[in-house]
């Protein structure tokens, strides 16, 4: 082996795949300029395989005789890991070689020639005798390889490995990490991991650095190299930095920088930059109330439990990014319409079943909004933006579904800051209006109550969806001085209703969680009511479970309201906490079923157990059941059956401006 301005202790790990590789001539050469290679080093082989110019020399161009330069420069300008012919002239014939390039580290990489196409040992072979133990999987994770001083320092009792899956040998706390790395390394890049431990100790009694390489057969991946290096390697590499700060610290996944640079990354790429790719855009229904309900700690766990969940759900070609506290982004490449949709449906499908929080279930139901590229742009901003659109042009419509970005779509506000600033003004300017959803008996197909929606028609940007300011009044505090309002409509509608002599019905008010805790609020509903002269059975206050966190306060609001005489309703029933402990503790006369449940009524067993449960629950407590969210005839058929009192959805009709509710339902 030759030496040159380098040592070869500087490069061991090369010296000593090269030299013990048994199979192959190969040479490991260095990147310093765009087209200008060194060799760092190069097995016995070599030479006789193909003539060399001079042996001694470390410029590449030097190194290799010219006519074999030119062919193996234009081979390592194309894409890395390819099998390529070289063609050497010698006096009688042409001679063919098989060239396969493969990275080792950063600038640097490894040349194999062989004289004939083998099948996959060679491979193999060429991390045999690393100076670091290496197992080698498939796609799936299973170990069909390990090197001779990984044998060697596995113990007798577990002196092979083959056969087994990766991930069923890790520690708990390092397989998501791992997860994250296996499916970018069969994607086609490598990397590390800062810290990795085996069960029962295997190949380290200490945490060490993991670095991950795809194996290449044929110009495809077939599987993973792991190399199992010292910690201390990762920490003197520039490396760990770049690591920590692409991956989401609560999560795990990758994070929005990441996001950015592996876009980038696709766009450039030659092979699938100009393919159909999938943004899938997924926010939380109404994550905050999760926090308010379990706390800052809790609700992390959960967010990482979700996660987690979503993180399950990725394939080779299929990537998921942390992008803001509560949304994340599935990001396909060549990504067919089949695809798309069983990606996104897969998610709404995996948040079926609940997350358990100290012994308590709890459901999450998401919004997803896609954008396609090119065909909605190519610019990242874009595309999320779009994405964005279709979001929320899905939470306008019932949530718990997906959209697709159409042209169509609402226009969203630049910031949250200029919303604001607008939202403040929106009562002077008369800008806000009631729309009211009809509530269907099901036992008689008649209307009696509704519930009333807030709507928004901004000055400048015309209608502008709740799912956009609602969150927006909440954080501002801006929801109190917009609840009394509603409230206030609402009586007064009451008010001119029954002097014009219409029939009386029961209005449903949403009640935000701050709203309901200020000490007067039971006040200022009596106020209204005595203003506008309104019967309190015609006013119904619908709460949140997450209102209703502190036992004590809740039970004395509560009991003020009923005092009233108005009735209390609770919507989304089975998302939240302690669904069941406060039917049993509050004077609560409604219930609302989460549409979420709703909409896979005749599709999901269980679904219909839990639903089932709620009704006869609900019966024998003596509460009312309205389901939210109906939209086919077969839903209403099943909740009939099961004595659901009411309904409320598409299928009976949209949230409506009052003028209308007044035509089609009083004077009709």
């Amino acid at each position: 082996m030759k030496k040159y301005k380098e040592s070869v202790a500087q490069f061991a790990d090369y010296h000593q795949v090269i030299q013990l590789n048994p199979f192959d001539a190969v040479v490991c050469l260095r990147k310093v300029k765009t087209k200008a290679f060194e060799i760092v080093n190069f097995n016995d082989k070599l030479p006789s395989f193909i003539e060399l110019q001079d042996v001694k020399a470390t410029n590449a161009e030097h190194f290799f005789t010219e006519h074999c330069w030119l062919q193996l420069s234009n081979i390592l300008q194309q894409e890395l890991n390819m099998d390529q012919r070289l063609k050497i002239r010698t006096e009688h014939k042409v001679k063919t070689f098989f060239v396969h390039v493969q990275h080792l580290e950063k600038s640097v990489v490894a040349v194999i020639l062989r004289e004939k196409q083998n099948e996959e040992e060679p491979y193999l072979q060429f991390v045999e005798q690393h100076v670091s133990p290496v197992l080698t999987t498939d796609l799936q994770g299973r170990i069909i390889h390990q090197n001779v001083i990984a044998t060697s320092l596995l113990s007798n009792e577990h002196h092979s490995l083959i056969g087994q899956n990766i991930f069923s040998l890790l520690e708990s706390k390092y397989i998501n990490e791992f997860k994250l790395l296996f499916a970018k390394t069969v994607e086609g890049s490598a990397f590390g991991m800062p810290k990795c431990l085996f069960k029962r100790q295997l190949l380290s009694k200490e945490p060490f650095y993991l670095r991950t390489h795809p194996t290449y057969f044929n110009g495809e991946i077939i599987g993973v190299h792991l190399f199992v290096k010292d910690a201390t390697s990762f920490m003197n590499d520039h490396e760990a930095f770049y690591y920590l700060a692409l991956m989401d610290e609560l999560t795990g996944v990758w994070n929005r920088k990441a996001f950015k640079e592996h876009w980038l990354h696709h766009l450039n790429d030659k092979k699938h930059g100009k393919k159909q790719a999938a943004l899938i855009l997924v926010d939380i229904d109404r994550f905050k109330k999760f926090n308010e309900s379990l706390g800052e700690s809790k609700g992390d766990e959960l967010m990482r439990m979700f996660s987690h969940r979503l993180r399950e759900l990725c394939y080779s070609k299929c990537s998921l990014y942390r992008y803001n506290s509560d949304e994340f982004i599935f990001v396909l490449k060549d990504a067919t319409i089949n695809k798309i949709e069983h990606t996104a449906n897969a998610i709404l499908d995996a948040l079926k079943q609940p997350f358990m929080i100290d012994e308590q279930e709890y459901f999450i139901s998401v919004s997803i909004g896609i954008s396609l590229s090119p065909a909605d742009g190519k610019d990242l901003e874009t595309l999320v933006r779009k994405a964005d659109k279709a979001l929320f042009s899905v939470k306008e419509h019932g949530r718990s579904h997906y959209r697709y970005y159409r042209e169509d779509m609402t226009t969203i506000f630049p910031n949250e800051a200029l919303m604001e600033a607008h939202l403040r003004r929106a009562i002077e300017f008369n800008e806000l209006s009631i729309h009211l959803q009809p509530q269907m008996d099901l036992t008689n197909n008649s209307i009696n109550s509704f519930e009333a929606l807030l709507r928004w028609n901004n000055r400048k940007f015309g209608f502008v969806s709740p799912a956009q300011f609602i969150p927006i009044a909440e954080a501002s505090g801006l929801i109190i001085e917009i609840g009394d309002w509603i409230i206030d409509e609402v009586c007064r509608y009451q008010k001119e209703w029954q002097m014009k002599g219409y029939r009386p019905v029961r209005i449903a008010v949403n009640i935000s969680p701050k709203q309901f805790r200020k000490e007067n609020f039971a006040r200022k509903i009596k106020a209204a009511l005595k203003k506008y002269n309104v019967p309190p059975e015609l006013l119904e206050v619908e709460i949140t479970e997450s209102s209703m966190t502190n036992v004590h306060e809740t039970f004395s609001i509560l009991t003020e309201l009923k005092q009233l005489g108005v009735y209390v309703s609770v919507d989304d029933f089975g998302t939240g906490y302690s669904s069941l402990s406060y039917l049993k503790r509050y004077p609560i006369d409604i219930i609302k079923i989460d549409q979420s449940f709703i909409a896979d009524i005749t599709k999901d067993d269980k679904n219909e157990a839990i639903i089932k449960a709620i009704i006869s629950m609900s019966h024998n407590l003596g509460l009312e059941v309205v389901a939210e969210g109906i939209e086919e005839p077969s839903q209403v058929d099943f909740l009939k059956r099961h004595r659901c009192q009411k309904g409320q959805g598409y299928l009976y009709n949209k949230p409506l401006p009052v003028e209308t509710v007044v035509e089609k339902y009083f004077v009709s």
